[in-house]
């Protein structure tokens, strides 16, 4: 179905929305997503972790485990969005706290500064994540998804990467972007944060606890 004939208005006829309504992704060639710059601050955010089936409500996921995916990606919450008619900003380097291993945030025109939706069948936040799930839903992540996603200086690698070892303790999704932490650096360390964090102290001349680093003190000699 080409999202130029997608009515959202046929989509959102009550607070949940049915699969049946929910179009498939377009085999059409699309072109990349540009990032957009200043996006005004009212915009929502989405991130891929809300329709994470591997995660709890306290790990992040905002629908019910029935309408959670396996590996949502931005890139398809990017089009669930621009099926619906709403005017979204995409984020490819914004990163979830709980969720560092996928990069990519949408943020979403979803109300007006005096409050009132932009489409008056997607009345708030609950109701789009209802629509993006089901969307997930129908148009499930594969090998192939993160391909459609092409950054600018990041080679596009010729075969599927295998997924990454999680290091103890962390979730992360099979499929994962290819700009994402845990491809880089040949691997994942236990503390990526911590590892990030250091490496700028050490650029900035600061000692890991948060003091200057000890400058060598001169001896200067003294006349008996």
């Amino acid at each position: 179905m080409d999202p130029a004939d997608f009515d959202p208005r046929n989509a959102a006829q009550s607070s949940v929305i049915s699969p049946a309504n929910v179009p498939m992704s377009s085999s059409t060639p699309q072109p990349p997503p540009q990032p957009r710059r200043d996006i005004p601050r009212h915009y929502q955010c989405v991130y891929p972790v809300y329709f994470d089936k591997a995660r709890s409500r306290v790990e992040g996921r905002k629908v019910s485990r029935k309408l959670a995916v396996a590996n949502p990606l931005a890139r398809d919450i990017l089009d669930a969005v621009q099926l619906l008619g709403l005017e979204a900003g995409f984020e490819p380097d914004k990163i979830h706290p709980k969720d560092w291993a996928n990069p990519g945030r949408v943020r979403v025109h979803l109300k007006r500064e005096d409050g009132q939706p932009v489409n008056e069948k997607v009345k708030n936040k609950h109701h789009l994540y209802i629509f993006i799930a089901n969307y997930l839903q129908v148009n499930p992540t594969t090998e192939k998804s993160p391909y459609r996603l092409r950054i600018r200086g990041l080679p596009t690698p010729e075969k599927p990467l295998p997924p990454p070892s999680a290091p103890r303790g962390w979730k992360m999704g099979t499929i994962l972007p290819f700009h994402s932490p845990a491809y880089s650096g040949g691997g994942v360390t236990d503390n990526p944060f911590k590892e990030a964090m250091m490496e700028m102290q050490a650029q900035q001349g600061i000692a890991p606890n948060g003091g200057e680093a000890k400058k060598k003190k001169e001896k200067r000699k003294t006349r008996a």
